[in-house]
């Protein structure tokens, strides 16, 4: 099941976790170059009055040598990434810098070495240190297997063959104990670096399902609002549909029953319609229709509602607003009709216009008697010979 998962990991997330996975071996190698000066002082300390000082000296310098290199790399490396295709060779000079600093680390047994009734005890608190940073390095080099192998692998090395060399079987038992201890180590690491790693790789695809996840929900949230726009405007107008007009119908009657909020609706039609339809098609009617809307629009205020009544007819409702004043909207919307060739392109002489009924609500009627008013204006507009406005 877990290998399933990890190979259900796309090229570029793959890359991502090699990418992390570096910059933490990185954080954790210039980490351990500031602390690594501690045991190397540690060291010199013990050995101080048993050992040479130039060969303390030229350990110390040996030692802190590619600590320094790794801080440098480290800290430029991590302040200036390194493209994927870049990061195995850098890998690879993580590798050498760690083989170096384990051999330095494991020469100290060899340079400190002496004769005598303590030379065991100083060996064995030496070879303590040398175990500890072995150790440690087995969590702390986790994001990379091969660099914790090498660097465990050439920090015990040296002294694993120091005492074999020796021949006495205290020291026999040391090497044969590192052996042990070197393959412990490889366990454990190998545990942690596939524990590192698989954590690497559920970061990965979390991130990748986190913005899956995103996209989704913007393009939900696109749908949305697209679905909330055409469940209020007509598909062809783009003004507010028949459903939408008759609820703010609805709203400005219990208004003006609360408050007494005056408010007038004008009903529109377009005169002799279907003969543009039958004599240009009914492409060129949609066309009507949009041109009919974009010239209106312009006259309108914030607040007030335009929509498509049904076929070509077209409702004004107008909050806040007399019976008066809404007929003079309608005579310049009329007027501006008469300016405006609604049937541009067409070849023939043809001058769209338009009938209004007014109707401003009574507070003795109902909403239902509010429409008939208006609806019998517009009939009474159409019966006097249409292109004009009459109020109810």
């Amino acid at each position: 099941m877990q290998e399933q998962w990890m190979e259900s990991l796309l090229p570029e997330d793959e890359a991502e976790v090699e990418i992390l996975c570096f910059r933490t071996l990185l954080e954790r190698a210039r980490l351990a170059s500031m602390m690594a000066p501690l045991g190397t002082l540690y060291i010199a300390w013990l050995v101080w009055e048993t050992a040479p000082w130039f060969w303390i000296l030229g350990w110390m310098l040996l030692n802190s040598l590619s600590d320094s290199i790794t801080y440098v790399l480290s800290t430029r490396w991590l302040k200036q990434p390194l493209p994927h295709t870049r990061i195995r060779a850098a890998l690879s000079w993580q590798i050498v810098l760690r083989v170096l600093q384990g051999l330095s680390w494991g020469a100290a047994i060899v340079f400190f070495h002496s004769e005598g009734a303590t030379a065991a005890i100083s060996d064995m608190i030496i070879l303590l240190v040398l175990i500890a940073i072995s150790a440690v390095s087995v969590t702390n080099m986790a994001p990379s297997f091969i660099t914790m192998l090498t660097f465990c692998a050439s920090i015990l090395i040296v002294p694993f063959l120091f005492f074999l060399s020796l021949g006495e079987s205290f020291y026999i038992n040391l090497s044969i104990g590192l052996g042990v201890l070197f393959l412990v180590e490889m366990q454990v690491g190998w545990d942690a670096y596939r524990q590192f790693v698989e954590g690497m790789r559920q970061l990965v695809q979390n991130r990748r399902n986190r913005r899956e996840l995103e996209l989704r929900n913007s393009q939900l949230d696109a749908l949305n609002q697209t679905l909330q726009v055409m469940a209020v405007h007509d598909q062809l107008t783009g003004l507010y549909n028949r459903h939408f007009i008759v609820e703010q119908l609805e709203r400005q009657y219990e208004m003006f029953g609360r408050y007494g909020s005056a408010c007038t609706i004008v009903l529109i039609d377009i005169d002799h319609f279907k003969n543009v339809n039958d004599s240009f098609g009914h492409g060129v009617g949609d066309d009507v229709l949009v041109s009919f809307a974009r010239c209106v629009e312009p006259l309108l205020r914030q607040g007030d509602f335009f929509g498509r009544y049904g076929g070509e007819e077209f409702m004004l409702v107008l909050p806040m607003t007399d019976r008066i004043a809404a007929a003079q909207l309608a005579q310049r919307i009329r007027n501006k009709l008469k300016e405006s060739d609604l049937l541009s392109g067409q070849q023939h002489a043809w001058c769209v216009s338009a009938s209004f009924g007014v109707a401003q609500i009574r507070s003795d009627e109902s909403l239902d008697s509010w429409l008939v008013r208006v609806d019998q204006a517009l009939y009474r507009a159409k019966d006097n010979g249409r292109d004009c406005v009459v109020e109810a």
